[in-house]
């Protein structure tokens, strides 16, 4: 009987003991279940949220999301790429103001002599110091003599007639000249003239043409010409 009273309470002791351990057991796990993947009860997340640790990534840094936003210092300009292809032709675009108008150029003079013979001497022309005369004989032969204002200007001619070219100058024409310098040529002749003041401060150029010819019997002299004075 005394054996048997010591049995009893040793088992109950020992129901006692194992009971309480299990329930210390089960009082961690379900505390480690609920702190599952938490530090000092903060819990991680992947994305970035208030109140939540967030875990470095592959290359051991924080990801950008949750680092502060810095400008960095500007850095040396590159260096130029290379020339890319040329782009095709713009549109044309509206034409723009006209410009002022330009200075004049020298105008012509036309000399327009038709006469009949017998007729006396008198001036065509009268431009930039040259000056011609033009006459008609009484047998209807042309005479044009060339003068200048001043003395020592220059005269050079150049012509063709039916007898084939001609030339003639006087490189020392004074205001006293009468200078024929299509002489005995004055029919069928077409040529120009160029006379240089003393100083060269003018140059007047002469084209022109001579004619003798009838007309109803009456013999006629004609010379035609433009002449334009540089200055």
């Amino acid at each position: 009987m005394r054996t048997t009273l010591l049995v009893v309470p040793a088992l109950f002791l020992a129901v006692l003991t194992v009971s309480s351990v299990g329930e210390a057991t089960r009082h961690t796990v379900s505390s480690f279940a609920r702190n599952a993947g938490a530090v000092n009860g903060i819990k991680a997340s992947r994305t970035p949220k208030p109140g939540r640790l967030v875990p470095l990534g592959r290359n051991a840094k924080l990801p950008a999301a949750v680092l502060p936003l810095r400008r960095g210092e500007r850095g040396e300009p590159g260096r130029p790429g290379p020339a890319g292809p040329q782009g095709p032709v713009g549109a044309q675009g509206p034409a723009g103001p006209a410009g002022p108008p330009g200075t004049g150029g020298p105008a012509a003079t036309r000399i327009n002599y038709d006469v009949p013979s017998s007729t006396a001497a008198t001036t065509l022309l009268t431009l930039g110091g040259l000056i011609l005369r033009g006459a008609c004989s009484s047998g209807g032969d042309t005479t044009i003599d060339a003068r200048s204002t001043l003395d020592n200007a220059r005269l050079h001619a150049t012509f063709t007639s039916d007898a084939g070219a001609q030339y003639s100058e006087d490189d020392d024409l004074d205001a006293t000249d009468d200078f024929d310098f299509l002489s005995a040529e004055d029919d069928d002749v077409a040529g120009t003239l160029v006379y240089r003041s003393p100083t060269g401060t003018s140059v007047v150029t002469v084209s022109f043409m001579s004619e003798q010819y009838s007309i109803a019997g009456t013999n006629r002299c004609q010379f035609a010409a433009t002449a334009v004075a540089s200055s």
